[in-house]
């Protein structure tokens, strides 16, 4: 065919691009498609063969004898193997913070829950996926419940069995209901759209929803315990009553309106100056209070060493907000969505708030280097941060690391999904049958960000004008993601255009029996999707300010047969000059039309090489290499700042002017390694007459509440300060309890079956028969293995983590205990009775007509942070709360404040003594 030859659709691209390794230096102007190898930064075949792909499966199509399969070659994360993050104290939990769960919640007319798995976000949710199935990470995943909807039908799917949801390596049960929560599986074609759909039909009758503190408690205990990850749903509402028993679940909408309709159309460059709301206000408090309850779920879920995750625009608030709660937190933030040009992203109400939310992080992490540059200026230059110009910026003293991570999604998936079902051979055959003389434009676009779908349409009518022999073979599909649940008026009005923009390019360039655009304006099956992309002669993605887009990566991967070319836009990007006013557009046009003609002309050859780096890409660039190369350079990141910069000093100065503008006052001391130093001989561990004078004197004052909240045994504490008679104790970790003035003990623990302590003191017998200098403490309550005085104290460490995985799994699974690792030691308990229950009830009894007051709770172990967790969950007040660690490193705390030794709590308790 003249005029036909194969050419090479690489041009510069001229911003920063997701995946691409720098910024290059012309400004874009105006939509271009690019190739997608340009885009994604893959060298030229011509000069440069991409490496060969592996074998993956038998079922998988072979590209020159060769297969598609995800990298091996990013090594999982391994907390053992990173020495140099030893000091970083890390659990190995990871508390992923999302908008939502990953579950939409649906009620039934006799008020039981039903469980659905919810659409959309697939890279967000690969990720969580991958950190689940990991053997080397815990994972817990904090986030809203969403709108809780009358139930989905079963018609959307089977009900999952308890196998299902918990895996083959945990107990199972066959049943198909779990207490009176169902769950649905919705794998199932057309989920998305019905479910998009059974939102619009209920709407109005889910803006009044009562539900009860038992019933969020049934669904919170199934979450947690239920699934593999540990899920800890957030509650959005207004209580009904002073105990809060019953939360009315009203206009449950407005929590996610500013996220969506202000924060996400800004980030996507959809301004219209005359569709600014009246209601900002009202929409950024309602989505300041999604980010603080949010933040309520982390503290719940929180122990110290663990790394909290927050993703992406809805949360942008919530690492500020945790920072101020958690001082010493490993914080770390992923934006998976687009950035827009500066003067777009000034314009967005509360912008400041919302981008210095963001840096409360200790990591920011972004798609591209280009994205980060950006990022790092955009700090610089409007917020006048100091910055290295190599990822770092600095505020109030801490370090905020600039990290970009290509992201990538679990394409073995997209692999199952477009070569294992036989659906998909169904719509193959039925979608080769009506097109058969054609060649497809496959072209993913998006109604929120209209100016990509317009251009594109004018570059196909250029298309059909300027090569009249494609205008009754091209056939362009356009695909569009259903509708969202809350839009802008500028989609409402960009879906009318675009239907209107296909009627006449059909009408003019049509027939009876041929129409070159097909527009379906609904999100069809998965397995009908897949057999478009795996049918298309060309794909496109014509969403303009977009980051990677899942279809690129889904196109790559179900192109192994026919390996047809993708183009992207270049507004997919980061752009310092969006004007358009100087470009011929009609011009621009043309050159689109003539790299998408070029694009369906392409040499096998040329597209097979293409398609051959492309795979490899993504095969690469997948949800583990993101997931694990992410974590490893946020730990990398926590080592060299974290441990240094987030822990506030105690001043006396100002723990004195709280003392004395409160009317009403609580103390609660821990005591070795707190009140007293860590000694080799517990016996020898005393209090100083320092102490116990500031202690008496406290204990007298009548505006005080004074406590030792310890695990000593309630006779050691007798002993040592049984004559102070104001003074409170808490034997064993709040099992035992003696009120100020009684002499007798209540013991919290009589009615819990003790038969745990004869298996522990098994176990740990057999670990003193190993360990030279170990010794087990018996108390009444609790068992204690020590190991402070034996010599190898690695070697004992390493025992004592084993130790702990023994008692959890086999040992002690039908007990309702805790096993603690404290300084070394391995200590076995209740689980409904430690300090942070404690500390609870005395927040309670002390402040029981609902003011607040002065606090000072002090510790040094990790039995000590549920106190410091229990008064970040009280309501008091946080200005006059002082949580306290005594450490002389820099380890993670919920404490906001240090010290370094226990002389200096001392000391500045006996000036409070003396007030």
């Amino acid at each position: 065919m003249a005029g036909n030859e194969p050419q090479d659709s690489n041009q510069s691209v001229s911003a920063a691009i997701p995946g691409r390794a720098s910024i290059p230096d012309t400004p874009s102007l105006s939509f271009v498609l690019h190739t997608a190898d340009a885009y994604f930064d893959i060298p030229d075949p011509k000069s440069q063969p991409p490496p060969a792909t592996t074998q993956a499966s038998a079922t998988a199509p072979n590209v020159n004898g060769e297969s598609m399969k995800p990298s091996e070659t990013t090594q999982p994360l391994n907390l053992k193997a990173l020495k140099e993050y030893e000091k970083l104290g890390l659990t190995g939990n990871i508390i992923s913070a999302c908008a939502n769960i990953p579950y939409a919640v649906g009620i039934t007319k006799d008020g039981k829950f039903e469980l659905t798995p919810r659409p959309g976000k697939s890279m967000l949710r690969d990720s969580l996926s991958y950190l689940s199935s990991s053997n080397l990470w815990k994972h817990t995943v904090v986030g809203w419940t969403g709108e809780v909807l009358p139930a989905l039908s079963a018609e959307f799917g089977e009900l999952l069995t308890r196998k299902d949801l918990l895996g083959p390596s945990s107990p199972t049960g066959e049943g198909r209901q779990l207490g009176s929560v169902a769950v649905h599986d919705v794998s199932g074609s057309g989920f998305n759209s019905a479910f998009i759909q059974h939102f619009k039909d209920n709407e109005p009758s889910i803006r009044d929803i009562l539900i009860t503190k038992d019933r969020r408690l049934e669904l919170e205990t199934l979450l947690e315990h239920a699934f593999k990850d540990k899920i800890v749903p957030v509650w959005l509402g207004e209580w009904t009553d002073d105990r809060h028993d019953t939360l009315l679940l009203k206009d449950q909408t407005r929590w996610k309106r500013y996220a969506e309709e202000d924060l996400y159309q800004n980030l996507h460059s959809n301004i219209d100056r005359e569709d600014e709301r009246a209601d900002t206000a009202q929409t950024f408090a309602d989505y300041k209070r999604l980010n603080e309850s949010v933040a309520d779920g982390i503290i719940k879920a929180y122990k110290p060493g663990d790394i909290i995750w927050i993703h992406d625009y809805q949360l942008m608030l919530l690492p500020e907000i945790v920072r101020r709660r958690i001082p010493s937190a490993y914080i770390a933030y992923f934006h998976h969505t687009n950035l827009p040009p500066k003067e777009i992203l000034t314009m967005l109400p509360r912008h400041t708030e919302v981008l210095k939310g963001v840096i409360g992080a200790s990591v920011v992490g972004v798609a591209s280097d280009g994205l980060r540059h950006y990022v790092e200026d955009y700090y610089r230059s409007s917020l006048k941060l100091t910055g290295d110009g190599n990822g770092v910026v600095k505020t109030g003293g801490r370090h905020i690391s600039l990290i970009n991570v290509p992201v990538g999604m679990d394409i073995t998936v997209v692999q199952q999904g477009a070569y294992g079902e036989a659906k998909v051979e169904e719509y193959m055959h039925e979608i080769s049958r009506r097109y058969s003389d054609k060649k497809l434009i496959v072209a993913r676009i998006h109604p929120d960000r209209p100016e990509g779908t317009d251009f594109l349409l004018r570059a196909f009518e250029h298309l059909l004008e300027q090569y009249p022999e494609w205008k009754s073979r091209a056939i362009l599909i356009l695909l569009s993601n259903p509708e969202s649940i809350h839009h802008s008026s500028k989609s409402r009005t960009s879906r009318a255009d675009t239907a209107l923009h296909v009627v006449n390019i059909n009408s003019r360039f049509g027939s009876l029996v041929h129409q070159p655009i097909v527009y379906p304006n609904l999100k069809i099956p998965a397995p009908e999707y897949y057999a478009l992309l795996r049918l298309a002669d060309v794909g496109v993605v014509a969403s303009d300010y977009e980051g990677v887009s899942t279809m690129s990566m889904e196109f790559i991967v179900c192109q192994q047969e026919k390996f047809s070319p993708l183009f992207v836009s270049e507004k997919s990007i980061i752009s310092d000059d969006t004007s358009s006013a100087a470009v011929d557009q009609s011009a621009q046009a043309a050159n689109t039309a003539t790299t998408i003609r070029n694009g369906l002309a392409m040499s096998d050859e040329v597209k097979q090489s293409k398609h051959k780096a492309l795979l490899h890409y993504f095969s690469e660039h997948n949800v583990a290499s993101f997931t694990n190369e992410f974590l490893t350079k946020a730990c990398a990141s926590f080592a060299k700042y974290c441990p240094y910069e987030n822990a506030a000093e105690l001043e006396q100065a100002v723990l004195l002017k709280a003392y004395q503008s409160s009317q009403t006052r609580l103390f609660m001391f821990d005591y070795d390694g707190t009140l007293t130093p860590i000694v080799s001989d517990p016996d020898a561990a005393l209090p100083s007459a320092k102490l116990l004078q500031a202690l008496q004197k406290l204990a007298s004052n009548k505006q005080n509440k004074v406590w030792i909240i310890s695990g000593r045994s309630r006779a050691f504490l007798s002993k040592t300060f049984g004559d102070i008679k104001g003074l409170g104790l808490s034997a064993e970790h709040g099992s035992f309890l003696r009120k100020p003035g009684d002499e007798t003990w209540e013991n919290l623990a009589a009615s819990m079956d003790m038969g745990w302590k004869a298996e522990t003191d098994k176990l740990f017998m057999s670990l003193c028969e190993k360990t030279d200098g170990a010794w087990i403490e018996r108390k009444e309550v609790a068992i204690v293995w020590h190991y402070r005085n034996a010599i190898d104290h690695d070697a004992c460490l390493a025992r004592a983590v084993e130790a702990k995985a023994l008692l959890e799994g086999e040992y002690l699974k039908a007990w309702d205990v805790e096993v603690m690792l404290g300084k070394a030691n391995v200590e076995v308990r209740p689980r409904f009775l430690n300090k942070g229950v404690m500390a609870a009830r005395l927040v309670q009894e002390t402040f029981a007509n609902g003011t607040s007051g002065f606090v000072l709770c002090a510790g040094d172990d990790t039995t000590d942070e549920d106190m410091f967790r229990a008064l970040l969950s009280s309501k008091l007040k946080m200005d006059n709360v002082f949580t306290c660690l005594i450490a002389r490193d820099g380890k993670p705390s919920l404490g906001y404040y240090r010290v370094k030794e226990p002389a200096d709590l001392v000391e500045a308790v006996a000036i409070l003594s003396e007030q």
